[in-house]
């Protein structure tokens, strides 16, 4: 008779309960939009907020339960629509007269939920030590309200959150299992495809999943598996070349000037020679450290002369040459982003309806342990990353020559450390520092991971110093 695997349920039952004190027990909690709801709103038969509102309700301080119902559209493609269409066929359900945000946060809590089954029963190989090691660190770090209430909102940063999760269990998975399944192989690459098609930003990680799954190659000597393999790959860089390519045309505007004049230029101490270099006209240096959305600007960011003298004369291949050429610079990039890498959530986005009496733009702290303690704890300085990240591959190189059996687990840990810096350069290269700590979302998912994985190891080697045994079983 087969064992019970009270962990996993264990897990799963502390998961559920987290989830509704959280985000469906009073009073609502959601995430204030920053004006990214209504590109995604129409994929899910949802209108906008009416003109009722006014900006300051509308935007930035305070969250909204309820949204009227509208015509069903795709106005921005990203993986994300799909969820909102469910989510928006669900309200229906749970109410026809309004759309309750809430349908959006079931869709993702079960979602979540599910990772966090496969994370326990399938990832960790049944080992009781390390089931309850990862679902401890799991529950605590990854249902923090940090991550969380963003379930209750439109933005894209649950789908980052859950399938990067995903992708990396099964990814796992793939790599105990002595010969792994099909059907997991290609849940991986569906996974992963959602992954990279969530936002633009997220676009490169699936270059770096269909690399991990060319080293799966010879795991089965059969065609079918091969030819999986190679076709799952090739679909995910064609996906990663197309989100590229179909981005909308204004989308890829905002970056661009977002990434030179909000970039490049912010806080340059020689803007003149920036822009020689650029091949910018120097009458644009009062342009340097604003953003696309400011008001207050000498020149508009839409005007016909900036689409002839930068948009259609420079692109992120030249963003990409001019830090390759000035390093120092990139350096101080990656020192303001190492100020905001350690934020989970937007402190500048209120959780609170207005009608709870909340100032605007409070944040809610319930279940915030790991958020808040990360926030504050770990240094804000690029320094204490690269030490953090040279022990990470240390170990790992250390492992990979130690044990053999564990190369294709440690190359899912090199691919998370991966993702992390592609989720650090990506948004430096290609969005400035606009909206840097909200960008680096993906970066803290993919750090928290490699903290998990960290602990893990530690809790191995303890294991192995009392048990004096060679492999932990």
């Amino acid at each position: 008779m087969k064992r019970m695997d009270w962990i996993t349920w264990s897990a799963i039952g502390i998961g559920v309960v987290l989830l509704v004190c959280i985000l469906f027990a009073p009073p609502f909690i959601g995430v204030a939009d920053n004006g990214d709801f209504d590109r995604i709103l129409g994929s899910g038969g949802i209108s906008p907020l009416s003109d009722t509102y006014s900006y300051e309700d509308k935007y930035f301080g305070y969250s909204h339960s309820n949204y009227e119902y509208g015509p069903f559209a795709i106005g921005y493609v990203s993986s994300q629509i799909l969820f909102v269409f469910i989510a928006g066929l669900l309200g229906r359900l749970l109410n026809p007269d309004q759309f309750p945000l809430e349908a959006m946060g079931i869709v993702y809590s079960v979602l979540l939920l599910l990772t966090l089954f496969i994370i326990v029963r399938y990832a960790c190989a049944g080992k009781r030590w390390l089931q309850i090691t990862v679902a401890a660190c799991t529950l605590f770090i990854f249902f923090d309200i940090g991550y969380v209430a963003y379930f209750q909102s439109f933005f894209g940063e649950p789908v980052s959150l859950i399938f990067l999760l995903l992708s990396t269990a099964i990814s796992i998975v793939l790599a105990v299992q002595k010969k792994p399944a099909s059907y997991w192989l290609a849940l991986l690459f569906g996974c992963a495809v959602i992954l990279a098609a969530s936002k633009i930003q997220n676009a490169p990680v699936g270059l770096a999943f269909a690399l991990y799954a060319f080293r799966l190659y010879r795991k089965r000597p059969d065609r079918s598996w091969k030819r999986l393999i190679i076709g799952g790959s090739a679909f995910m860089i064609a996906t990663t070349g197309l989100i590229y390519v179909f981005a909308p045309k204004e989308l890829k505007q905002i970056n661009l000037y977002q990434t030179i004049f909000f970039g490049i230029l912010k806080d340059s101490p020689h803007v003149a020679q920036d822009l020689e270099e650029l091949g910018i006209p120097q009458k644009y240096a009062v342009l340097a450290g604003t953003n696309y959305f400011q008001t207050d600007v000498p020149i508009k960011q839409d005007a016909p002369e900036l689409t002839e003298h930068v948009y259609s004369r420079l692109g992120h291949f030249d963003v990409v040459g001019y830090y390759l050429r000035h390093p120092g610079r990139i350096i101080d990039k990656l020192e303001a982003a190492s100020s905001q890498a350690t934020m989970i959530r937007p402190y500048y986005l209120g959780n609170y309806e207005k009608e709870l009496g909340k100032p605007r733009g409070a944040i809610s702290y319930t279940y915030s342990l790991w958020s808040e303690g990360k926030k504050k704890l770990i240094p804000k300085h690029f320094i204490f990353f690269i030490i953090f990240f040279l022990l990470y591959f240390a170990v790992i190189i250390r492992e990979y020559i130690r044990n053999k059996a564990r190369r294709h687990v440690l190359d899912v840990m090199l691919l998370v450390s991966v993702v992390a810096i592609f989720s650090v350069a990506v948004p430096l290269v290609g969005d400035g520092e606009a909206d840097l700590g909200k960008h680096l979302f993906l970066f803290n998912v993919s750090f928290d991971i490699m903290i998990v994985s960290s602990v893990v190891w530690l809790v191995a080697q303890a294991q192995r110093l009392f048990d004096r045994s060679p492999e932990l079983e």
